[in-house]
């Protein structure tokens, strides 16, 4: 890649939160059609970064690779679902990051070793800046679930796609695996104290 390009920094969960996420975006394509986000899978979007020359990103992993590699993995988990609201009317409907101490902690870290001073609310988007008339037919299905899903992260990736490409994709450009051993002081919470609630049973698509 020699022109311009964007680069998105992320945490990808598990294949089983992925799958669950995207039962949540069927169902809600069943009811609005089509929307942004549909098809993107699941995520948590940690620096989105556009029109940058490579040296961009090269440049930035240098600095915080081997201050990535230090860092521990993090215990998360889905708890329910939040919304945001746009300009324009628009909404995003997310599935909310439970936070702790530890999690707090471990995202402080996190923009400190990326160097990002904006403010950081992890989150995996189901259905992103969708019209206010579409946002009040999901709404109703989504405010009283109870969803309840842990999981760890152990890496953070960086995709990349070109800015001005006439149908850019994003690509696999670099993965840091977190391989650091200190846990922070609130972080050894009992896995099995997690309530796992789910909505339905796994083999039922049908949410709403």
């Amino acid at each position: 890649m020699t022109g311009y390009a964007d680069y998105l920094f992320l945490l990808s969960p598990p294949e089983a939160i992925k799958h669950e996420i995207l039962r949540y975006k069927k169902a809600s394509a069943r009811l609005i059609g089509d929307y942004k986000s549909m098809d993107s899978p699941a995520h948590i979007s940690i620096m989105h970064v556009e029109r940058q020359k490579p040296f961009f990103a090269n440049t930035t992993v240098n600095q915080a690779e081997k201050k990535l590699y230090i860092m521990p993995p993090v215990l998360l988990h889905v708890d329910g679902f939040r919304y945001f609201t746009h300009l324009h009317s628009k909404m995003t409907i997310y599935a909310h990051i439970r936070s702790s101490p530890a999690v707090e902690a471990w995202f402080t870290l996190l923009k400190k070793n990326l160097n990002i001073k904006k403010a950081l609310v992890p989150h995996i988007t189901i259905a992103r800046d969708i019209p206010e008339a579409d946002f009040n037919t999901l709404w109703p299905h989504f405010h009283h679930k109870k969803l309840v899903e842990p999981f760890w992260i152990n890496e953070l990736k960086i995709v990349q796609r070109e800015t001005f490409g006439s149908f850019p994709k994003w690509e696999k450009f670099k993965t840091f695996p977190f391989k650091g051993t200190k846990s922070f002081e609130y972080l050894a919470n009992d896995v099995e104290k997690l309530s796992d609630v789910r909505d339905e049973p796994e083999n039922q698509i049908n949410l709403f």
